[in-house]
């Protein structure tokens, strides 16, 4: 299967799953009768969306078709897409690259370095747009084990799904994993998508995922997207019991983008203090 191919069915696919979400009543339609699906059908949404109903058909069923940015946008709208879900259709579509342009740099900047550093006791690191961990303060080496991951491991989305401990840890870790994953899908996307030379790696991580992890391959095909921000988070350590945790993130340039697990109270605070003592005094 070409590239192409596989990129239309990746959009037959994620409209299919939007438009099954979308209730009549959502969109100040009637149910009807004789529904035996959930969601809008197709000539309903291609009403609402102001397209042909066979045209948006050939679409859905993943025909070779090339639609206008008019036309993506109508639909994102009819769809009621988020920031993160429209540009994901769009480079389905083959439209409107947004940040496939971006080259993962070779050394993290010096400044973002020490600004990392700064933010202790809060374990802080650094991804890059591939989403490998390129550098880490004490806190983030104590939480994660970062320095005893093989090269190829130390990416965050593989330590969400394959490092045992921290799933152990991680309070309602489906909602975050399930998370996970749709960023990580919406940061696919910005590398270019399908057959871009920039987005090779996160492929790689991608099928990679999907071949270790049955719940990431399930969730995968959900196609979920959201952009990265931050969230709440609770990890349960086994030794300093429960971190409350405000994750945040700060983008950079270069789509490097500095992470902290910042705490959400001061007992939290001082539990942060005791995971990584050695640092108070370097």
């Amino acid at each position: 299967m070409s590239d192409a191919e596989v990129r239309r069915k990746a959009l037959s696919s994620f409209l299919r799953s939007r438009r099954a979400r979308l209730t009549p009543e959502e969109v100040g339609m009637a149910p009807g009768v004789r529904r035996r699906t959930p969601g809008l059908r197709r000539e309903e949404l291609a009403l609402l969306a102001g397209v042909g109903v066979t045209w948006y058909t050939w679409l859905e069923q993943g025909r070779q078709i090339n639609p206008s940015p008019e036309v993506l946008a109508s639909l994102a709208r009819t769809l009621r897409l988020d920031r993160a879900e429209t540009a994901y259709l769009f480079r389905l579509a083959g439209s409107h690259p947004r940040e496939a342009g971006i080259e993962v740099p070779e050394e993290v900047p010096a400044a973002l370095l020490r600004l990392m550093h700064a933010q202790w006791p809060a374990p802080a690191f650094v991804m890059d747009a591939d989403w490998d961990v390129r550098a880490w303060n004490p806190g983030a080496e104590a939480l994660f084990r970062i320095s005893r991951l093989e090269p190829d491991e130390c990416n965050l989305a593989w330590v969400v799904f394959a490092d045992p401990v921290n799933r152990a840890r991680t309070v309602d870790w489906e909602r975050h994993a399930r998370r996970i994953l749709a960023q990580l899908r919406s940061a696919y996307a910005e590398r270019g998508g399908d057959g871009a030379p920039q987005a090779r790696r996160l492929a790689r991580l991608i099928r990679r995922l999907r071949a270790e992890s049955p719940e990431a391959d399930r969730w995968l095909d959900e196609h979920q997207v959201q952009e990265r921000a931050g969230v709440e988070k609770d990890v349960l350590h086994e030794e300093l019991g429960l971190l409350r945790i405000d994750q945040l993130v700060l983008r950079a340039e270069g789509g490097l983008q500095l992470v902290v697990l910042s705490p959400r109270d001061a007992e939290t605070g001082e539990r942060l203090r005791d995971l990584a003592p050695a640092a108070a005094t370097a």
